[in-house]
């Protein structure tokens, strides 16, 4: 691939991840918040003008992603969430579309409300609410920024991923090493046994993202594990394969968790389909076993 890739939240959980394998495949510009303020439009295209000629691409990997704290700005359209999952990739979608760039836009299930009336497994064309009660704020705020790039360009990619991890990073843990680090802490709550998730192994996502930069697609796109999951088995797995350990885990009811007055409602019946995407990109994308067995074979191997 010819050219420079600039990409937004690469320090990130996900962004890093795919600077680390594809860095020399795809060199990167990685401009820190410090840099480029996203959610400012006039910075943003600034910017553009300055080094259109540098890079042919962009990922916006960025995102404000801890969905209980942004709860807490529900409502509020010049909070920082708000800001940062849908005017920043407004800003993104209008500058690329203006300076003739390809953009790829990384989203969430969370768009999706997972409740018995409207479960999933989603599909990439599911349909989209336009209700913001139907999901968390960090939902409708990834939602609105969604749209938002679709609309304004019509030659984006729109990548939504659902709890992902990967198997080290320092900044952070994920969804599966948090389960290993509380498990090891003698602190691991019950885990969900009714509720339904398609975790997404990072590494299997960044396979996805250079693929489209090499074809430059358009559309929407959904890498998560081909399956359906619980976090209970989840879990279960995890612990089986990378500390040795059977029947240590509780089982617990997401249902009864969400009838405590003030619990954001998270997507209970939910996870990605991908049929689709694995059809239009010419791949299969992994079991959720296949891709804990990765995860917990590199876990062993130590960094990579």
């Amino acid at each position: 691939m010819n050219g420079k890739i600039l990409v937004f939240g690469a320090d990130g959980l996900v962004g890093s991840r795919f600077t680390d394998l594809y860095h020399k495949e795809t060199p990167t510009i990685t401009p820190k918040f410090e840099e480029l303020d996203i959610t400012n439009k006039k910075a943003v295209e600034l910017y553009f003008e300055t080094y259109k000629d540098e890079f042919h691409s962009v990922i916006n990997f960025a995102a404000y992603t801890d969905v209980d704290a942004a709860e807490k700005e529900k409502g509020n359209e010049k909070g920082v969430v708000y800001l940062v999952n849908a005017v920043g990739a407004q800003n993104l979608a209008e500058a690329t579309k203006a300076f003739d760039k390809y953009l790829i836009h990384i989203s969430t299930d969370f768009i999706f409300s997972g409740t018995e009336g409207y479960p999933g497994p989603y599909p990439e064309d599911a349909k989209l609410t336009d209700n913001p009660e139907d999901v968390t704020w960090y939902g409708w705020t990834k939602l609105v920024g969604e749209k938002r790039v679709r609309q304004v360009n019509k030659n984006a990619s729109i990548v939504r991923i659902s709890y992902p991890y990967r198997a080290q990073f320092a900044g952070k843990l994920d969804y599966a090493r948090k389960i290993l680090s509380l498990y090891d802490e003698g602190k691991l709550y019950p885990m969900f046994s009714d509720q339904k998730i398609t975790p997404t192994f990072i590494d299997e996502a960044a396979k996805v993202f250079y693929l489209l930069l090499e074809e430059k697609k358009s559309g929407i796109y959904h890498v998560a594990s081909c399956d359906l999951t619980t976090p209970f088995s989840f879990a279960g797995y995890i612990l089986e394969k990378a500390r040795g350990a059977k029947g240590a885990l509780k089982e617990g009811s997401m249902k009864e968790f969400l009838k405590v007055p003030g619990r954001p409602p998270r997507p209970r019946l939910g996870g990605l389909a991908n049929e689709k995407t694995a059809k239009e990109l010419g791949m299969t994308l992994m079991t959720w076993r296949e891709a804990v067995d990765q995860f917990v074979s590199q876990l062993k191997e130590g960094p990579v």
